[in-house]
């Protein structure tokens, strides 16, 4: 699908004003689809949300306490899971208009701030926020750019931001700086040659960096070296839809077909397809993000939009659908897994932060 036909997350959009929802409709009464594979049970948990404004990223912090999620008015509502309260709405663009596309929590280390997230904003503007207090530790703009992507390194000391302008800035923590910028693809200069909505640390080797858009190329980064050290061809991201464990990376396409793909990290080669629907009628589903299960890894998880669908996928039943959601009135624009119990969360264009429970049914 061209870029230009996609559904720009970038831009704020009112619901208020477009007079978008059906006032008949229930928010958290989900639909639960019936499987095959009974081996897995969802739960829902909780909800919580304002419809006039959608979701357009989400995290859990590190110990599943709390959640933060962006909005389409620019704010970043943090809530608290253990009491069921929100416990912040805080602003997260400059002039209060424009989204907040990309949250990351930054795990709590020796001699740094605890309970700490990034949040990056499509006017160009980077957050750090203290989550017990709502406090703003840090703030920045990149001129001329609009934030999209957003990652930092497992030990906390370096993260990276991109977007509109097609490059990659990794920042120092200590001293909240650039130290290197990747730049857009250039004659003899590997890069990226249009928005980019996705990147990824690897947890296993942190000075490996993934970063993925709409030019449908899936860049390996060398952050010692500087350079590029591997390309994939191939999948199109148009949201937060890329993961990587035991040397495969995961990625979810925003199109009409190989939509989920995995590939190997070592040969950059596909390895497998991941059908959404078994019936190969896979025409209606957009991936806007997709993440693997952080506690065990047996599971995948994954949202479109199109036909408005949350679906989970068992990897050791060759990714069958093992749960789903179906019916949903908007699309799907984030997914989480928690990162210590078996929750995890979505939301997206209702404006609603629904989360859930994966048991094992058997």
């Amino acid at each position: 699908m061209d870029p230009k036909q996609r559904k720009d997350r970038s831009t704020s959009r009112d619901k208020k004003k477009t007079n978008k929802k059906q006032t008949q409709y229930s928010y958290g009464q989900l639909k639960f689809g019936e499987v095959q594979s009974k081996s897995k049970k969802i739960s829902l948990k909780t909800f919580f949300g304002n419809p006039e404004f959608e979701i357009f990223c989400l995290r859990f912090d590190y110990d599943d306490q709390l959640i933060a999620a962006g909005c389409s008015d620019g704010t970043v509502k943090v809530f608290n899971i253990v009491s069921g309260k929100l416990a912040f709405n805080l602003q997260g663009s400059s002039e209060g208009s424009s989204p907040t596309t990309a949250i990351r929590w930054r795990r709590d280390v020796a001699n740094k701030a605890k309970s700490v997230f990034l949040s990056a904003n499509s006017d160009g503007s980077l957050m750090m926020w203290q989550a017990q207090t709502g406090k703003q530790l840090f703030r920045t703009v990149e001129q001329g750019n609009q934030l999209l992507a957003l990652d930092i390194r497992s030990d906390g000391d370096q993260f990276a931001t991109a977007g509109k302008d097609f490059k990659i800035r990794v920042y120092d923590d200590e001293r909240k700086e650039v130290i290197h910028t990747f730049d857009k693809a250039d004659y003899n200069q590997p890069g990226h040659q249009n928005r980019i909505f996705a990147l990824k640390y690897l947890e296993e080797t942190p000075n490996i960096l993934l970063s993925g858009g709409w030019d449908g190329n899936l860049l390996i980064w060398d952050l010692r070296d500087h350079k590029s050290i591997g390309t994939i061809y191939g999948p199109n991201l148009s949201g937060d839809s890329l993961d990587f464990r035991n040397g495969q990376i995961l990625t979810g396409s925003y199109r009409t077909s190989n939509q989920l793909q995995l590939w190997d990290f070592g040969t950059r080669q596909l390895i497998q397809e991941i059908q959404w629907d078994k019936n190969n009628n896979n025409n209606d589903f957009y991936v806007y993000s997709c993440q693997y299960s952080k506690i065990n890894g047996d599971t995948i998880l994954a949202g479109s939009s199109g036909r408005q669908e949350l679906k989970l996928f068992d990897i050791n039943s060759q990714y069958q659908t093992c749960g789903y959601i179906q019916d949903l009135q908007e699309g799907v624009y984030c997914v989480d897994y928690g990162n210590k119990t078996n929750k995890f969360a979505f939301g997206g264009g209702e404006g609603v932060v629904y989360i859930c429970s994966l048991t094992n049914s058997k």
